[in-house]
């Protein structure tokens, strides 16, 4: 396995790229650390008890020391996750210790395994204003559920969920249309093509002056559309098995890339399934805009299953809510540890 320096060395030429001034350091002094904070330090990469951090201009690697160090041993959760931004000591020989990481705004986190007090949880990324979720019309299938789940967990963290449609040369205009319409998913659709570049341009205005974490279903060509994003990013890729028709995981870990038209981009690795863990019924609903913006029902923590006075099981009477969209939530439901 590589070494934290061998993978600053391996990717500043081509990874994390961009035009903003270097962190200023204050003078080194020779008897006691200098400590930095900055919100411009952001963790690029993790690796075990080290990680890389961006400074707006170049890459560090440093240390996980003090409290962060012991409290990682007792979490249940990563100590450090992409997009926080940390708070280190830098020593008169240049070294540089992670002593703290700064509140998150946004977490985007799944279940690791376990329930309740005892429930493990890998945050993915942090500090993201939006989660661009990738989807495939063909090979591999489009996964309904698999949307659902990425914007359940994006909606719990306070990201703001986005849909591309890669591999839009293998269908036409009507079958991406079709296939989203039938699924009822209340996201915008954006139709690419990470083979021609089709639609590149448009999804890169959405993407524009914020940090989106990537995410999605294994083979679906997250990796080949980040190199079209993010030029100078250097990816291994992979074929979809023709025999499975599910993705091999070619990133295997998350990595922080800067957009050159401004912005940060996650690389997350792609998966298999998402496991949504503890999970409240109100954020199963939150997912679905017909059953979100039903009125009230009579009791407030209604699961819309069979409870009296629901407005959501008299919308499926009436047609206001498809069903379609109340199948997929009560697998949602079933699926999830519901609180």
């Amino acid at each position: 396995m590589a070494t934290a320096s061998a993978l600053v060395r391996s990717y500043q030429p081509h990874y994390l790229e961009g035009h903003h001034e270097a962190l200023p350091l204050p003078a080194r002094c020779p008897i006691l650390a200098t400590r930095v904070t900055s919100p411009s330090l952001i963790v690029a990469q993790v690796m075990g008890q080290s990680a890389l951090l961006w400074d707006g201009h170049a890459l560090h690697e440093g240390t996980l020391a003090g409290r962060m160090k012991t409290g990682a041993a007792k979490s249940r959760t990563n100590t450090l996750a992409v997009g926080d931004r940390v708070e280190v000591d830098v020593s008169d020989t240049g070294r540089w210790r992670i002593v703290g990481v700064g509140p998150r705004e946004t977490r985007l986190e799944r279940s690791a395994g376990g329930q309740g007090a005892h429930q493990r949880t890998q945050i993915i990324a942090a500090n993201a204003q939006q989660a661009l979720i990738v989807a495939s019309l063909h090979d591999p299938p489009f996964r309904p559920g698999l949307v659902d789940r990425w914007s359940l967990l994006a909606r719990r963290g306070g990201l703001t969920p986005l849909l591309a449609l890669n591999k839009a040369d293998l269908g036409t205009v009507e079958e991406a249309n079709e296939a989203v319409a039938a699924a009822c998913i209340p996201l915008e659709a954006i139709r690419v093509s990470a083979a021609t570049g089709f639609g590149i341009d448009e999804l890169r205005q959405h993407l524009i002056g914020a940090m989106t974490v990537l995410v999605g279903h294994s083979g679906v060509g997250k990796s080949s559309l980040l190199r079209h994003l993010v030029p100078e990013a250097v990816i291994v890729t992979a074929e979809v098995s023709a025999k499975s028709h599910k993705g091999r995981h070619t990133t295997s870990s998350s990595r922080l890339y800067v957009l050159p038209e401004g912005g940060y981009l996650i690389d997350t690795p792609g998966v298999r399934s998402v496991v949504l863990g503890d999970t409240h019924a109100s954020e199963v609903a939150s997912v679905f805009r017909e059953i979100a913006e039903a009125p009230p029902c009579k009791f407030r923590e209604c699961t819309h299953r069979m409870e009296p006075g629901c407005t959501v099981l008299a919308g499926l009477q009436s047609g206001a809510v498809p069903p379609i969209v109340y199948q997929r939530y009560r697998k949602l439901l079933e699926e999830a540890d519901v609180l």
